[in-house]
């Protein structure tokens, strides 16, 4: 039975992700790929022109995935403070999940980051809509004042993604959420004393 031509094309997405997550890019073969995913040669390279695209491609559907997920998560979220938090939960458990957006390998980081550092631009400025959203939607409500709702999201998303390494290495999910719980009371509550 012939597998139509998107179920080839995402069965070799699934197998690279699986792969680059474990081995790297380096160290994951165009070879090894093909044998996983059963397919000849010349049908990986009818789809991917080599294995740097195909890491590539595989990283900008994992950032469309964290965008979709987080989305979700906060859709579903009825205040402001459960809509942070679930923007943060979501970030943090999806994080472990998506190894290649999150995670360059020190021997590819100097070749490869330019262009993986666009597709990551590209989700941040997306989750920086979200967390704009988030604050315009508690200011109508009256439940936020926010004199600058846009510097306010860029703050709170770059102080977010300067913790991502942190979350990336810490092995208690339990850890984290206590970590959101309070960076959600500072954001929300702040540290100086009424």
């Amino acid at each position: 039975m012939n597998q139509p031509q998107s179920v080839k094309r995402e069965n070799i997405l699934l197998t690279a992700q699986r792969l680059f997550s474990r081995f790297g890019l380096r160290k994951t073969t165009v070879e090894e790929i093909i044998r996983l995913t059963k397919i000849a040669k010349g049908t990986f390279y009818k789809y991917f022109p080599d294995k740097e695209a195909l890491f590539l491609e595989v990283v900008e559907k994992e950032s469309i995935s964290l965008v979709t997920d987080i989305r979700e998560a906060v859709s579903q979220a009825t205040t402001s403070l459960e809509k942070m938090r679930a923007y943060l939960l979501t970030k943090v458990r999806m994080i472990t999940e998506l190894v290649n957006l999150y995670q360059v390998t020190r021997e590819t980081v100097d070749e490869y980051w330019p262009r993986i550092e666009s597709i990551r631009k590209r989700y941040l400025a997306e989750e920086q809509k979200i967390v704009l959203e988030i604050l315009r939607n508690g200011i109508a409500k009256g439940e936020l004042e926010v004199d600058a709702p846009e510097l306010t999201a860029n703050a709170i998303v770059i102080a977010v993604k300067g913790l991502e390494s942190t979350w990336m290495l810490e092995e208690s999910l339990m850890e984290l959420e206590e970590g959101i719980d309070i960076l959600i009371n500072v954001l929300f509550k702040g540290i100086f004393k009424d």
